[in-house]
């Protein structure tokens, strides 16, 4: 079924901006997981259990400092980055700083 699902997809992928943006029709929840997921992941797992080791209790604000960063990213500047990108026609960031 998995390579079902990939076959499909593969078939709505027309261009590279398809495939790289979802041709932008994801909604900012799919977006914002997919994103932190990939960017919270080895720190999550292996950066965070041996900070509280390493530190013991005073370690229990590092996971409220990334809630608040992750929330301020979101609120203050996902919106106006998505707006921006799609002005400059641009798919991936670097290729926002690029233009």
């Amino acid at each position: 079924s998995l390579v079902g699902l990939g076959a499909w997809f593969y078939k709505k992928s027309a261009t590279t901006h398809d495939y790289a943006l979802g041709g932008r029709s994801l909604g900012y929840w799919t977006t914002a997981i997919a994103a932190h997921a990939s960017d919270m992941s080895i720190w999550m797992f292996m950066g965070l259990p041996a900070a509280a080791y390493a530190r013991g209790i005073k370690s229990g604000w590092i996971p409220l400092g990334l809630l608040a960063g992750m929330f301020a990213t979101w609120k203050f500047i996902a919106f106006p980055l998505r707006i921006a990108t799609e002005n400059s026609n641009s798919e991936t960031l670097s290729d926002f700083f690029e233009k």
